[in-house]
């Protein structure tokens, strides 16, 4: 890999269980960043980077992290997009690009493709133009089609479709539309600060569920943690049914599926991301279990298998702790905590094989800390 290297001090660095050392890398120092993303743009071996900071969304172009500036405003003046997320939006091969600031619409930008990639800024279009409070866009398959669709919520409850999440399908002709096909699953009973949602087959019937942790204040009846049943077939009709899992969650935030213990049911594994803390619920009868009590404001949350030892780990930043940790999963639900680093904060962190050695690495989008970086996974296969 000749991607340069930054390797911070050793204080900076947290160690595997072998004792190998996490090695940090900077890809970019330039401004207040909330979200980044990994894709492959130019089809070489390495992967690239989306990220959206000084009112502009740039693509990072690995290994020399050169940047291209692909959208320089979306419509007016834009900010920092507050989350995003990769899907083939047209359906053309190649992964595009889809965002919103906080109090925006949600929008994509289509990928020209290699041979286009930096002549012009990307296209920008609409997704739903009635969505006006956003904090988060997952993309995944809802409807079992093949083609991933996209989950998002409304964040403002007196705008857009108050209280409601909704997943949406691509539209036939998607560089013609107006906007995306809209179905509503959580109609009015997301109340409170929705933020960052999970999707998976809880129940074994084939079909995802998707969750959601809602942050409270200053929104009413918040700090919950609850996943919407899949009703099958008939997904686009909604909407589906409510199960909270927990109240008063301070400050609830993330949430994601896995089998944490590893008898083949689907847990949830949950940040209070305003407040304190990891946990996880544990499927069928979502009895919580603390993860970390101690991480400040762990905004950020990865879930996969790190150390490549069939059970899925997770990860976390704090912004107000400033610590980056990796918990090291034994397979049945007991954590060991990793510190990677303690001087760095973060808004969306991801696992993603950076560096093509076959193991996942975790690309950090650094909020106030004014970058983005990525820590290589010293695994040895």
């Amino acid at each position: 890999m000749k991607t340069p290297v930054i390797i911070v001090a050793l204080l900076l660095i947290g160690v595997n269980a072998k004792g190998l050392e996490w090695k940090k890398h900077l890809i970019t120092q330039q401004g207040h960043c909330n979200t980044a993303v990994a894709l492959d743009a130019n089809g070489d071996p390495y992967q690239d980077v989306i990220a959206s900071f000084n009112g502009k969304v740039s693509l990072l172009l690995a290994p020399d992290w050169k940047q291209e500036i692909i959208l320089h405003r979306f419509p007016g003046k834009i900010g920092a997009c507050i989350h995003s997320a990769t899907i083939d939006a047209d359906h053309d091969g190649d992964q595009d690009w889809v965002g919103s600031l906080a109090h925006k619409h949600p929008f994509w930008l289509e990928n020209p493709g290699p041979d286009k990639l930096l002549k012009a800024p990307w296209t920008a279009r609409v997704v739903d133009p009635d969505i006006t409070g956003i904090h988060c866009i997952l993309s995944t398959d809802i409807d079992n089609d093949g083609k991933e669709d996209l989950v998002i919520n409304n964040f403002e409850p007196a705008k857009g479709i108050p209280d409601s999440m909704a997943w949406f399908s691509s539209p036939r002709k998607p560089h013609d539309a107006e906007k995306w096909e809209r179905h509503v699953f959580a109609d009015g009973d997301a109340r409170g600060g929705s933020h960052y949602m999970g999707a998976g087959d809880i129940n074994g019937d084939g079909w995802k569920e998707i969750a959601v942790g809602a942050k409270g204040a200053p929104f009413a009846d918040g700090n919950w943690f609850a996943f919407w049943t899949h009703p099958g077939k008939k997904a686009a009709e909604g909407p589906w049914k409510k199960t909270i899992l927990a109240q008063n969650q301070l400050a609830a935030t993330n949430i994601l599926p896995a089998d944490v213990n590893g008898d083949n049911r689907v847990d949830w594994l949950a940040s209070r991301g305003h407040g304190a803390g990891l946990i996880w619920f544990e499927n069928p009868q979502w009895n919580i279990h603390v993860i970390d009590n101690e991480i400040r404001a762990p905004h950020s949350l990865t879930v996969a298998d790190h150390d490549q030892d069939g059970d899925p780990d997770a990860a976390s930043c704090g912004y107000e702790s400033e610590w980056l940790r990796w918990y090291e999963n034994d397979g049945t639900g007991h954590f060991t905590i990793h510190t990677l680093d303690t001087a760095q904060q973060s808004y969306d962190l991801r696992s993603v094989d950076m560096d093509g050695d076959g193991d996942l690495d975790l690309l950090n989008a650094g909020r106030a800390s004014m970058n983005v970086v990525w820590y290589e996974n010293p695994l040895i296969p």
